[in-house]
């Protein structure tokens, strides 16, 4: 492995550690119904703020190992472009924060919404890019035969998170709004493990 590679594993454990960290110091927020923005704010916020932070050097790390390492055949522009616009999102939501429920709506939680919005998207579908181009050239064929599935997975709990977060908006009471955070930190699991396979596997 190199540098590059490297760094974009150990970033994205320590991404991983860091989120485990912010929910443990906030036993109060609900794993199944909250979305990890709200770890950020209040007490112990700093420590979901520096994940922010971390997992866009993850995925900026991550796009520089697959320029780098691999063969112009197996480089999706396109993909590419979207896993680095999911990291300069990410490190924006330690700027903004989110408006947590039952809060007057602010500029600051608008623009948290919207680029996390933005940025979740663009890795779902720079996701299954990446995989669906290293699966095109030999030397990185071995890699997207585990990076695609787990994308296409990953897409489908994209799908379902905004079904969640949809839900949750209109009642948390009943129905698929109930496990909308839940439904999040699947897809995010998913983002993980796909990082890590990408940057192993490169």
């Amino acid at each position: 492995m190199t540098t590059l590679s490297l760094l974009a594993l150990a970033t994205t454990i320590a991404w991983a550690v860091l989120a485990i960290a912010a929910q443990l110091l906030k036993p109060g927020q609900s794993v199944r119904s909250m979305g990890m923005s709200g770890l950020a704010i209040g007490r112990h916020g700093w420590i979901m703020r520096l994940a922010f932070v971390v997992r866009g050097i993850a995925a900026l790390a991550l796009v520089g190992a697959v320029c780098r390492l691999t063969p112009d055949a197996a480089q999706s522009v396109a993909g590419l472009v979207l896993v680095a616009l999911w990291g300069g999102g990410s490190a924006l939501l330690a700027v903004y924060d989110t408006d947590m429920p039952g809060d007057r709506p602010t500029l600051h939680g608008r623009a948290h919404a919207l680029i996390a919005l933005a940025a979740y998207v663009a890795m779902g579908v720079g996701m299954v890019l990446v995989s669906l181009k290293l699966g095109e050239a030999e030397a990185t064929a071995d890699v997207a035969r585990w990076s695609l599935p787990i994308a296409l997975v990953a897409a489908a709990a994209l799908f379902a998170q905004f079904a969640g977060f949809g839900a949750a908006a209109r009642t948390t009471a009943r129905g698929l709004g109930r496990y909308a955070g839940l439904l999040q930190r699947i897809y995010l699991a998913l983002v993980m493990l796909w990082s890590v396979v990408v940057a192993v596997g490169v």
